[in-house]
C-alpha cells in the first residue's frame, strides 16, 4: 500500500498518482491503485509502454 502522496518514477519519469483518468488531460502519465490495489502505470488515452519506453524488467521506484 502507498501513501495517497506518493510518487513513482518510470524510465526517468516521475508520475503522480490520479484518482481516475478525467483526473488529468490527454496524453497525461500518471500511476492509480486498481481494484487489487496494485499500482498500475498509465497515460491518458495513450499507450504507457510506448509513451514511457515501458518493458518487462524495467524498474519502478517510489519517491518519497
Amino acid at each position: 500500500m502507498l501513501p495517497p502522496g506518493a510518487r513513482l518514477t518510470a524510465a526517468g519519469r516521475v508520475l503522480d498518482r490520479a484518482r481516475t483518468f478525467s483526473d488529468l488531460p490527454p496524453g497525461a502519465a500518471f500511476w492509480y491503485e486498481n481494484s487489487s490495489g496494485l499500482a498500475e502505470l498509465v497515460v491518458n488515452q495513450g499507450r504507457a509502454d510506448r509513451e514511457l519506453g515501458l518493458a518487462i524488467g524495467r524498474p519502478v521506484e517510489f519517491v518519497a
